[in-house]
This record gives structure tokens, sequence and C-alpha cells, in this order.
């Protein structure tokens, strides 16, 4: 934010007072008066009343606190005293790495994932997408992943009461709570669309899919990977529960084979070559079995998708820039929008594609990319 023009008024004031409710802070800003009959009576002039969301309200505390910090490190200790760092042992992803939102309430009910996975204090992963379909861009979306036993004691509950603090519906929740114990690795996400945010909440089982195949490693050809647990953040009545089932150290040929089944290539033509080409460049760069073919469904309702995860590959999105640039084209995105997202990421590594029929029934492409810890450690 600038100061500029007529409109910025400046002002002084000595003494304020904080209030709140469930939802605002109010501060009272005035300045102080001369003391009356009194001496223990203290006399101010109200100047300005503030309301804050509580989410604005801590982003305040928490700049007001490292502007403090600042200036006692530059000018010496207040009061004779030094403000107490805030800061977690461990280090995380700064706040100013998540994407932009349109509405306030979805940037809070973002920021509030980000704060809960980081009052964990362990490391943590960051991953962002983008997702398109005909005439729309849906780029306001990430992805928070941990691995479960670096949570120091209590995990289980902790990861509850995180979903909890996200309004899990309850019945979502009994099933999260149920699988937690077989799972190794946890994701929470969250996205605006355009007439809804989206709270998402992973399970990973894969310590589990290794120690079966390490047991009987002929008991099966598809493993369930993940379990995605989906809601409407404004209406948790709107929700949904994803399954992943991966089709472990498929050949290339075997892998489209699977993916022409589900998504038939005269129907979605695009669709499959995108996915296609992207396949052939990723094995370019590493065997196939490097590459890791899931199929996505959900129950009542028309889902019906993929997910290829590539990140082994290492491919900067700007070796794919001619497979996006076909993506865009096709659902009708404006080059200028291709350009203004391309051009910011275009340096950050590949993931995964996922794409296929939403569940609303319409066809789409999502594109993940960038994930990162703080050291800059990839998988």
């Amino acid at each position: 934010m600038r100061e500029s023009g007529p409109d910025v008024e400046a002002g002084y004031v000595n003494v304020f007072q904080v209030t709140s409710t469930r939802d605002e802070i109010v501060l009272l800003l005035g300045e102080r008066q001369p003391m009356g009959e009194d001496p223990e009576e203290v006399r101010a002039r109200l100047k300005e009343r503030i309301i804050l969301s509580p989410f604005t309200a801590k982003r305040l505390a928490m700049m007001l606190g490292s502007c403090l910090r600042d200036y006692e490190s530059r000018y010496g200790p207040l009061d004779g005293k030094r403000l107490p760092s805030t800061e977690p042992d461990q280090v995380n992803l700064p706040r100013q790495k998540l994407p932009s939102f349109r509405r306030e309430i979805a940037g809070e009910k973002a920021r509030l994932v980000l704060q809960l996975v980081e009052n964990l204090n362990i490391r943590f992963g960051f991953e962002q997408s983008f997702k398109i379909f005909e005439k729309a861009l849906l780029a306001s979306r990430f992805l928070l992943g941990l691995e479960k036993k670096r949570i120091r004691e209590e995990h289980h509950e902790r990861i509850v009461d995180i979903c909890r603090r996200m309004d899990m519906p309850e019945n979502l929740l009994h099933a999260y709570r149920g699988r937690l114990p077989d799972s190794s690795y946890l994701y929470f996400g969250f996205e605006e669309s355009e007439r809804a945010c989206l709270y998402k909440a992973y399970l990973e089982f894969y310590d589990k899919f290794k120690t079966t195949m390490e047991t009987q490693p002929r008991r099966f050809d598809s493993f369930l990977m993940h379990l995605g647990f989906k809601w409407d953040a404004l209406d948790n009545s709107r929700q949904a529960l994803t399954r992943y089932t991966w089709y472990p150290f498929l050949p290339m040929e075997v892998m489209l084979k699977r993916l022409s089944n589900l998504l038939d290539p005269h129907k979605f033509g695009t669709l499959f070559e995108i996915a296609k080409g992207l396949v052939e460049i990723a094995s370019r760069t590493v065997p196939f079995y490097n590459i890791f073919y899931m199929e996505v469904d959900e129950e009542n309702n028309p889902r019906k998708s993929f997910d290829i995860n590539m990140y082994r590959a290492k491919l900067p999105l700007s070796k794919l820039q001619p497979w996006l640039s076909r993506m865009f084209r096709h659902y009708g995105i404006p080059s200028e929008e291709f350009h203004a997202l391309y051009d910011g990421v275009q340096d950050k590594t590949f993931g995964h594609i996922a794409g296929g029929i939403d569940r609303e029934g319409r066809d789409f492409l999502t594109v993940y990319y960038g994930l990162e810890y703080k050291d800059g450690v990839t998988p």
C-alpha cells in the first residue's frame, strides 16, 4: 500500500483501547487530554474508531511486532526489554507465497489453512496449480503437504483439530479420523472458484503401499493412494469424498491405453493429446516407473479423471510451453491471460497434470507445479 493523494490524513495518537467480538476487532485511537481533578483518570479525545476482521488484526499485530523488533535492533530495546520473537524455531513458508484471491472472505479462509499448518512448527511443502475449463481459468489454488511422523506429540488429535477448525463436515471428519492411522503424508488445500471456496484435506497411504509390496509383491496391480475430503468453506453441506487409485509401474504404452479408455480420444482428443505429449517429454528424462498414473472418482457425481505425477522428471514449465499454450487455446482462454500466468511461473518445476470430467460434468485440465520447501528441496 502506498500513501498518495489529498484524501490521506495524518494524525498523532498516544492512547488506545482494543475491544473484540467473535467477528471483529475494534481499535479506539485517541489523544491524551490534560488531567482532571483525579490524577489516576486518563482523559482522551477519540480520534478514530477502526474495525478489523480477526485475520486482518492478526496480520497487523504481526507486522507491528516485526517493525518493533527491527526498530529495537537498530536503536536499542524499549523500556529496557526487547520485544520477544514470535517466530517458530522452524521457519516455514512466508505468507506472501499465497496466491491472490478475488474475495476477502476467500483470502481469510485460505490464510486460516496456512496458519493452522504453520502452528505445527514443522517443515511442510507448498504447491500451486491452475485449473482450466471452457472460458475459465482458476489460479487461486494451493496445497500444503507434510509428513505425519514429524508432528511431535498427539499427532492424530492435532490433525483432527485442524480439520475441525476448517469446519470439516462431521460425516467426513468421522471417515477421515478412521483412515488417519493408515496414512503417512497429509495435505491441506484451498481453492477459490467462480462460485465457491473449497477446502481440501488429503490422506496419503504410500508407506502402507511399500509395506505391502515388501511382503506381498504380487498382491495387486492397483492401490488406493489418496483419499480426498473436500467441502465448501462457506457451506459445508456441499462436500465430496474423492478416491485416487494408483496403477504402479505402468509402461508408457499401458498408461496411455488406460488413459484412452478413461478419455475417449474421439470425444476428448485434445485432452488426450496434451496428456500424452507431456508424458512423452517426461519419459525422455526418467524411466517409466518414475511417472505415477492415478485414476480419480467420486460417488454420486459424474467425476471421472486422471492424475499423472511427473515431478521426478524435474522439468521446468518453460519446457512445456507449446503444450500449455495449446491447452489455453483449446479452452478459449485469451493469450494475455496465458502470458500473465505463464511468464511468472515458467521457471517453476512441473509437477503433475490432472484432467477429465469434473463433478459438474465439465471437461477440464489442471497443472500442478512448484512443490517446494523453505530450503528448496523438491521430490
